[in-house]
């Protein structure tokens, strides 16, 4: 039995639509962050984008790494120029954090934000060692 014209358009326009779409989501957003220079004159530009994509450009072109045990979420838009350790001085201002420099590679500790309390984990209590006649038992 054969389909009707007008089913078989439908179903194709649907399937049209619904490439359109699976197409649409799983494209990457453009991140608008410029990085010029080098890590002695760097200049950044970045417009409405998280912090951690702010920092994982500068870790995609230079030997830069950063750690962070918080979330970087916080939005960064605006023009930034100077040394690496400038720049991050503005990005990072607020948040606790340390610059390594160990021979050619530069790693960003973040810890969190100035003024928060570190949460320190309970230490487990020691385990209690069983004497010879007590692990008889």
């Amino acid at each position: 039995m054969a389909d009707r014209p007008s089913t078989r358009r439908d179903r194709q326009a649907a399937l049209a639509v619904a490439i359109a779409l699976a197409a649409g989501l799983t494209m990457p957003a453009k991140a608008d962050i410029r990085v010029e220079g080098d890590l002695r004159t760097l200049q950044l530009r970045a417009s409405g984008e998280r912090l951690a994509d702010v920092l994982g450009r500068l870790d995609a072109l230079f030997a830069v790494k950063y750690r962070s045990a918080v979330l970087l979420n916080a939005e960064v838009s605006g023009s930034y120029s100077g040394t690496l350790s400038q720049v991050v001085a503005r990005l990072l201002d607020g948040y606790n954090y340390v610059i390594k420099i160990d021979r050619d590679v530069t790693e960003i500790l973040v810890f969190g934000r100035g003024g928060e309390v570190a949460v320190v984990p309970k230490a487990r209590p020691a385990a209690a060692t069983k004497t010879v006649t007590a692990r008889w038992r």
